[in-house]
């Protein structure tokens, strides 16, 4: 067994926030290492994953995710080490082991084995938290499952520059079809165009956004990749096809409010190109998650993904990155490292 540090650093939620999370929100515990059991294993926290979803669950009213209570450890999936085992399952892991679970924000963990998935080498450690982790599995989940993408079909993905919409532009380029983003900022759209390959890509900070979405849009959108809810779903509910499918995977912007009233308005629209909403939640589909891993995995062999990420560093810092990533200062999946201590960071 590798040595402790005295305790055990982690995050409890303080107090809840209005808006975007600040510093003051959340207090560090230090907690005392607890014995090891026999079936469980120690776990040295490398890399936590930030996600939308922990922004909601700070606030306390209805939502598709369990609020956070006043003093719960904030919960994430994470990357790490095992430094200790239990003795009924030393044969099943070995010290040194990296694994992926959901464990939060904090620098040790103990878990059981069925919290925990090894992870191979094949791979790089900030992979297995970005493409083969949720964002890129909830985006292939989607698409096969109701998506369907067709060849010359058109595709508009919002958050096209996000942790989960990165992934549904290059899905839906390698099914063949006309993609068209929606994004925050120039730099965001060039990413989108340049690095995943989307066709177009349209600012929705734009004083002309509706003007451009529509001359992006000249036969308008078949399929709808819908993260993001509010006045940008509406605008692209103005240019749907006849007969269009809107997939919604998320709804930024009214899970994280208690309006419901602004989710969304422009119903009229659907109904008159009689479209079709189809509602999806990657926590219903647990049976689909191997199968969208081992798909994930084969195109990642194949050089066909981008999988972006940005690296933030430090465990103190994890409260400001999530506020960041919730003002949408980040393109791709934000990750805040803890510790290397052998877990080599992606190149």
């Amino acid at each position: 067994m590798q040595s402790l540090p005295p305790v055990n650093r982690r995050f409890l939620l303080k107090s809840r926030p209005v808006d975007l999370p600040e510093a003051d929100n959340f207090e560090i515990d230090h907690a005392a290492h607890p014995d090891l059991g026999a079936d469980e294993v120690r776990v040295r926290i490398g890399y936590v994953a930030l996600s939308p979803w922990q922004g909601q669950r700070l606030k306390d009213f209805r939502n598709y995710t369990q609020p956070f209570e006043i003093g719960q450890l904030i919960d994430c999936d994470v990357l790490g080490e095992v430094v200790e085992t239990g003795a009924s399952v030393a044969g099943s892991y070995s010290v040194g082991q990296l694994v992926t679970g959901r464990l939060g924000w904090q620098e040790y963990a103990v878990a059981k084995p069925e919290q925990l998935m090894p992870v191979s080498n094949e791979f790089s450690p900030t992979l297995w938290l970005t493409a083969l982790s949720s964002p890129g599995l909830t985006a292939y989940c989607a698409m096969d499952l109701f998506g369907r993408p067709m060849p010359g079909q058109t595709l508009v993905v919002t958050s096209a520059a996000g942790s989960v919409g990165s992934y549904a532009v290059q899905l839906g380029k390698l099914a063949s079809m006309h993609v068209v983003g929606v994004a925050g900022g120039v730099e965001k759209c060039r990413h989108v165009v340049e690095k995943l390959g989307a066709d177009a890509c349209v600012d929705y900070r734009s004083d002309a956004f509706g003007d451009q979405l529509s001359e992006a849009l000249p036969d308008g959108a078949n399929l709808v990749f819908e993260t993001v809810g509010g006045a940008i779903a509406d605008a692209v509910f103005a240019n749907l096809a006849m007969y269009a499918k809107v997939l919604i995977v998320g709804r930024t912007a009214s899970n994280n409010s208690d309006r419901p009233d602004i989710d969304p308005v422009n119903m009229r629209q659907l109904w008159a190109r009689e479209a079709s909403i189809q509602g999806f939640s990657r926590y219903s589909y647990p049976e689909r998650w191997r199968f969208a891993r081992e798909r994930m995995q084969a195109l990642c062999r194949q050089g066909v993904i981008h999988a972006q990420h940005n690296e933030v560093v430090g465990f103190e810092a994890t409260p400001d990155a999530l506020r960041g990533m919730l003002s949408g200062k980040f393109t791709g999946k934000v990750l805040v490292r803890y510790e290397r201590h052998g877990i080599e960071a992606a190149s």
